[in-house]
């Protein structure tokens, strides 16, 4: 008997979670499109539309109080939240981070943790009494870069690792029926992205559809552990090492979004 899905997508008016909605609905997967403000332009019988602002723990314990998660065997969770911003701190002075922008965090962390609890806890809930126990996959779109914490984005990357953490609690607290993902991808061509970077060249930046295409194989994947997949796609003049030269970097990011 085929396994009933549901995926719920944080930020689904942006362009990679519009993205991974219609390739959802496209395959039938039942599906939740968690939006702040825009609607999507997409009809469907196995597509709901949630209207929360998922930084407040109180307005998700109301928003998603009628939807019945007893009725499937695996829970997604994707989040495609989060600002971030070009932060020079006096370079070539560069003055040591004490605290992560505020707006980064907001975006990044609290948009991930309060739904990510309220799922824990209604699922744990219904898993107590349950012999078929529903499975919960956490998963989210990171940065490739974060490993390397570039001093550019330097909260946007700290808050990215605050993320994994929360994933890998999870996955560590309830081994038996929850997973985590973390997609890890180079610049992709988004409004909010462009925003930041205006005067970027996005020649080899990824397509949104490019990021879904790549990954939407492991989002849906049965398995009880935590990992990451990296979606690359690499200049042809990459250089070794170009994430920790700061000269580099500093003099790239400058131009890209017109500040210094």
């Amino acid at each position: 008997m085929k396994k009933k899905k549901l995926v719920i997508i944080a930020g689904a008016s942006g362009e990679i979670g519009t993205t991974y909605c219609k390739e959802l609905v496209r395959y039938g997967v039942n599906c939740i499109a968690v939006i702040r403000h825009t609607p999507i332009e997409i009809k469907s019988p196995v597509l709901k539309e949630i209207q929360c602002h998922l930084d407040n723990a109180a307005d998700i314990e109301v928003k998603f109080s009628d939807l019945n998660l007893e009725e499937y065997d695996q829970v997604v969770y994707l989040h495609t939240i989060g600002v971030d911003k070009f932060d020079p701190r006096g370079y070539p002075n560069i003055v040591p981070i004490e605290t992560i922008d505020p707006d980064v965090y907001n975006t990044n962390v609290n948009t991930f943790k309060y739904l990510m609890r309220y799922l824990t806890k209604r699922i744990r809930t219904i898993n107590s009494t349950r012999k078929n126990k529903i499975a919960l996959k956490f998963s989210m779109i990171a940065g490739v870069a974060d490993k390397y914490t570039p001093f550019v984005i330097e909260s946007f990357c700290e808050a990215k690792f605050i993320v994994r953490q929360y994933i890998q609690s999870q996955v560590s607290l309830y081994p038996e029926w929850v997973s985590g993902l973390s997609i890890n991808v180079t610049s992709t061509i988004t409004a909010s992205a462009l925003a930041v970077r205006p005067h970027a060249d996005t020649t080899y930046w990824l397509q949104p559809q490019e990021v879904v295409d790549q990954s939407l194989e492991a989002l849906l994947a049965e398995s009880v552990r935590y990992h990451e997949i990296d979606l690359i796609k690499k200049l042809p003049n990459f250089v070794e090492g170009y994430y920790e030269n700061n000269q580099t970097l500093y003099e790239k990011w400058s131009m890209e979004t017109g500040i210094k």
